[in-house]
């Protein structure tokens, strides 16, 4: 594959099954009916989560013009499914975001020197979008204003920004039941946590892992570089 190419493994495939019975368990043990899709790219993400039989609220953020359109198309049909071309952060305003010629690659943060290196592809091509970036518990509530009490799980794919969209669902945390982050092992993009630092945070508010999925190793030396990471609200046991 491209990625073997390039001295790194891709566990898409893999992952998907893994994380999808995992989740296909987990959320209806914790009574979800909101998804929030931080980062929803074109909707993978929510397309997964019907075929695992979920019917509840989803609303999806993607930032960029050209991708929310396609992200939009695949929700038209779906009256539960919302989608809104904005970012998450931990404040309000506008931003850059470089768009990679894979735009799941998109991060509102540059490459490290790592990244640039391992990852060069999707660096030299980059382009540049200015965003609309708002907090999530600025612009959720009246979206679910409808759900008498709602059970979030929030799912945060943002290439580098996950805590920052964390810091900014503050307000709404005691409706978050669950959540999936992206943490690194090794650093891809500049000023980015690595997931001691994620870790420590999420279990600073009172969550604790359910479960670890690899997203990116390195073939060489066979270091893990980034996995998906399950957690629960410790209180809803």
């Amino acid at each position: 594959t491209i990625g073997r190419w390039f001295g790194y493994d891709m566990f898409r495939l893999e992952r998907q099954a893994r994380i999808e019975t995992h989740l296909a368990a987990l959320l209806p043990k914790l009574g979800v009916n909101v998804v929030v899709d931080a980062g929803a790219n074109t909707g993978q993400y929510a397309r997964s989560l019907r075929r695992l039989g979920y019917l509840g609220r989803i609303v999806s953020y993607e930032p960029l013009e050209g991708v929310h359109g396609q992200l939009a198309r695949a929700a038209q049909a779906d009256a539960q499914w919302t989608t809104r071309r904005l970012a998450l952060g931990a404040s309000g305003g506008h931003a850059m975001i470089r768009m990679s010629p894979d735009t799941s690659w998109s991060s509102m943060r540059g490459f490290s020197a790592f990244g640039s290196r391992r990852f060069a592809e999707q660096d030299r091509g980059a382009v540049e979008e200015t965003i609309e970036v708002v907090r999530l518990d600025a612009d959720l509530p009246e979206l679910i204003a409808d759900i008498k009490e709602p059970r979030i799980y929030l799912k945060m794919d943002t290439q580098g920004f996950d805590l920052e969209v964390f810091k900014g669902a503050s307000g709404l945390l005691d409706r978050v039941v669950a959540l999936q982050a992206e943490v690194a092992f090794q650093q891809i993009y500049e000023d980015a946590p690595g997931y001691r630092e994620a870790l420590a945070t999420f279990e600073e508010t009172g969550f604790a892992v359910t479960g670890m999925f690899p997203v990116k190793r390195d073939r060489k030396s066979l270091r893990m570089i980034e996995m998906d990471c399950v957690m629960r609200r410790v209180e809803t046991d």
